[in-house]
């Protein structure tokens, strides 16, 4: 195979590339509908504990304990985590739209029992607006 053959192949499998991402771009939902909120939950709880893993290895901290509760409320679903002996609330997850919340919108903890309500700190149907959050807090 000669130089320019060759060229051609990589400019044909380029061409294929770019049709299987936009492809796959238009058929992949970017937010899960609300019936699942239930796999959206486990994915953010996965998200907070592979972040938490990231600072405290258990190799190096083989004591350290890091989980996520859930309490549902009539407005929020309080996120609460539990680690190195302590009880936090993490977050808050809006169930109930209302004022200028969504449904699945993450807010700040103001308090144990009550969320920030200046903005929301993204929703977590879809996954990739809380990829900043960290296992301290939202």
């Amino acid at each position: 195979m000669d130089a320019q053959t060759i060229q051609e192949i990589k400019n044909e499998i380029l061409g294929l590339q770019a049709k299987l991402d936009e492809i796959t771009a238009r058929n992949t939902p970017k937010v899960m509908p609300e019936y699942d909120l239930d796999i959206a939950l486990t994915m953010y709880t996965d998200h907070l504990k592979a972040d938490f893993e990231r600072v405290s290895p258990k190799a190096k901290y083989p004591e350290a304990k890091f989980d996520v509760t859930f309490e549902r409320g009539r407005k929020f679903i309080k996120v609460v985590k539990s680690s190195w002996g302590s009880t936090s609330v993490h977050s808050f997850i809006c169930i109930q739209p209302h004022d200028q919340w969504k449904f699945g919108d993450i807010l700040k903890a103001a308090s144990w029992a009550a969320p920030a309500k200046n903005f929301a700190r993204g929703n977590v149907l879809n996954p990739s607006s809380y990829s900043n959050h960290r296992w301290t807090g939202a």
